[in-house]
């Protein structure tokens, strides 16, 4: 044990001193560095709503919560949806962002919900057994993996017609993640056994590339639609992966290890946001410049746990949002977000 917390302590400190040599990082955007909100149940799944300006997630109890900052630092306001059939994860709709979408994979539909009043207002049809959502940004097209990760079926959003099904090659999928632009329908699949990269002007959508490697968690990246940021299981080591030169199969652009196992990823225009059970480190998506040095740059590392509360210091993660200024943790079977500053550019 405590060659493993030497050797995390060494990692930090190489990366914090590669971290303070750049210029990037040394200031936040907003205060604290940490902040912690009690909330009124324990939560999963955080999405952030813009047109809301709060956080939304689903509960232990198959409800949705809404939880928006109080009148002073640490307060939170929390309210709920009446309970309803949930999948896995919720998606927040580009075309209209005032509508969740909630997959039901009991009831073979995905919910729409209001944000303004967290009450369902419709549902449609997606396919077999819809438990996780993503969305084709550029083509407006919901994209939903079925229960048993072996198909994905696109949904276009204008009228909410149901496009073939397509089937998942190789092992059944975790996750997928959809393209944010583009004019064809695009999307990653990704299992513990590798990802696969599908592109196509209808769907099924052809498969263009596949690596195998271990993958637990992953994000897209912003700008480069091709390019994912992937960490396996119990790995602290983070790599960026891209379609090769001509569009066809993928390759590993670079990679950086930090102190310990990545547990949560997600991305913002121009930054990386990697969740280990202690820090959160940030760094650069580089989507235009690449990473030369086959290496992704680290722009700060910010611990997170040493303040929380006796019950919150050993819960393990349950998922992340990024938002505007702060990116924010939730832990699970404990009623308490974690928000988390970003590092100014």
């Amino acid at each position: 044990m405590a060659t493993g917390v030497r050797s995390r302590a060494a990692i930090l400190a190489a990366l914090m001193v590669t971290a303070g040599c750049a210029a990037p990082g040394a200031s936040l955007e907003s205060a604290p560095d940490v902040l912690v909100w009690s909330v009124a149940a324990p939560l999963r799944a955080p999405v952030w709503s813009y047109r809301t300006h709060a956080l939304v997630a689903l509960t232990e109890d198959h409800r949705l919560a809404e939880v928006t900052a109080g009148d002073h630092p640490g307060d939170a306001k929390t309210r709920f949806s009446a309970p309803m059939a949930v999948g896995r994860n919720l998606q927040i709709s580009r075309k209209d962002d005032g509508v969740v979408f909630v997959p039901q994979p009991e009831r073979g539909k995905v919910a729409e919900v209001d944000l303004q009043t967290l009450r369902q207002v419709g549902d449609f049809d997606a396919g077999p057994a819809p438990a996780y959502l993503s969305e084709d940004a550029g083509m407006r097209v919901l994209l939903a993996l079925s229960s048993d990760g072996t198909s994905v079926t696109p949904v276009d959003q204008y009228g909410f017609r149901k496009l073939p099904t397509a089937p998942v090659a190789g092992d059944p999928a975790d996750t997928i993640d959809g393209a944010n632009r583009g004019r064809e329908i695009e999307y990653h699949a990704y299992a513990p056994s590798g990802i696969r990269h599908y592109q196509g002007t209808s769907s099924p959508a052809e498969q263009r590339g596949a690596l195998r490697m271990n993958v637990a968690v992953s994000a897209g990246d912003g700008t480069a639609v091709t390019r994912s940021y992937v960490a396996g299981h119990d790995d602290g080591t983070l790599y960026a992966v891209d379609s090769r030169r001509g569009g066809t199969g993928l390759t590993v652009l670079a990679s950086t290890r930090l102190p310990s196992a990545i547990r949560e990823l997600g991305t913002d225009d121009t930054r990386i946001y990697a969740a280990t059970d202690h820090e959160v480190a940030v760094l650069e998506t580089a989507s235009v410049i690449g990473f030369p040095a086959r290496t992704i740059p680290v722009i700060r590392v910010i611990g997170y746990r040493a303040g929380l509360p006796p019950a919150a210091r050993s819960a393990p993660l349950s998922g992340m949002a990024v938002g505007p200024h702060r990116v924010y943790l939730t832990l699970a079977g404990v009623p308490d977000v974690v928000s988390v500053a970003k590092p100014r550019l």
